[in-house]
């Protein structure tokens, strides 16, 4: 089997593959504006939200929204009446691969950071990052078409502490179990995580197969193996059939973390 992309589709053998960018409706930000730099409100460190078996990887979990920041509303005599409007074009998943003193580096789907068509015509657009309560804007480090990986980077707030997402040495075998935390369809909020079973179904080359559910806003999702390894992150969806995925090799991942490295410390 041959996965090609053309035009933002991916066809994979007799399979068809649809992006998984969100587009529609954000449910839960859609309304919000945020300044330049972001907010965080006090967290609550007496309740214990997650699970401890994958605490660290439901609290790395990002939702990703790309706005539009129009820096002026002209009237019919092309004076503005607004200095600036925020409107929310597309969401998608990340994860929080690690933090450095002043910092966080997050990994997403390339084809969410990239401008298509509709969202270069809204003029500037800016990716903002929401982790539980916080909300920061962020740059992209690096990017990769062929991979559909995508690494940024992000201001870290003065109390905030996040567990190093390990990256899996080798995909795990067919068959084996895997959880996915993802946003499908927008659907993110500070204090609920979204999680998903599914198999590994196996790879051709360095594109990987997984028996889990996926939509538009599942872009960039993390998929972890029992140990909580990364093993992987969404990237499509059979268009017909979305309980079937697909994702990088982590071999991938592993090959963009390495060549910022020597500029960036990740790891």
């Amino acid at each position: 089997m041959r996965a090609y992309f053309m035009n933002r589709m991916i066809s994979y053998n007799i399979w068809r593959w649809s992006m998984l960018a969100f587009t529609g409706a954000l449910l839960l930000f859609a309304t919000q504006f945020f300044s330049c730099q972001g907010f965080k409100k006090p967290a609550d460190t007496t309740v214990q939200l997650y699970t401890k078996k994958y605490q660290s990887q439901l609290e790395n979990f990002a939702f990703l929204v790309k706005e539009s920041h129009d820096d002026c509303f002209p009237t019919s005599n092309q004076s503005c009446v607004i200095e600036k409007i925020i409107t929310p074009l597309s969401s998608a998943s990340g994860v929080v691969l690690s933090s450095s003193s002043s910092h966080i580096f997050v990994i997403t789907a390339n084809h969410f950071c990239e401008n298509s068509i509709s969202e270069k015509m809204m003029g500037e657009t800016k990716i903002r990052i929401f982790i539980g309560d916080t909300s920061r804007l962020a740059n992209i480090i690096t990017g990769s078409e062929k991979a559909d990986l995508c690494l940024l980077s992000a201001l870290r707030f003065k109390d905030e502490n996040f567990k190093t997402t390990k990256l899996a040495s080798r995909m795990p075998l067919i068959g084996d179990k895997l959880i996915n935390i993802a946003a499908p369809d927008g659907m993110a909020s500070p204090n609920t995580r979204l999680m998903f079973n599914g198999n590994f179904a196996g790879c051709e080359n360095l594109s990987c197969v997984f028996t889990i559910p996926a939509t538009f806003g599942s872009s960039g999702s993390a998929v972890y193996n029992e140990e909580g390894e990364l093993v992987s992150l969404l990237v499509a969806a059979a268009v017909n059939f979305e309980n079937v995925s697909m994702g990088p090799h982590i071999d991938t991942l592993h090959i963009l973390v390495e060549t910022v490295e020597d500029s960036i410390d990740i790891y």
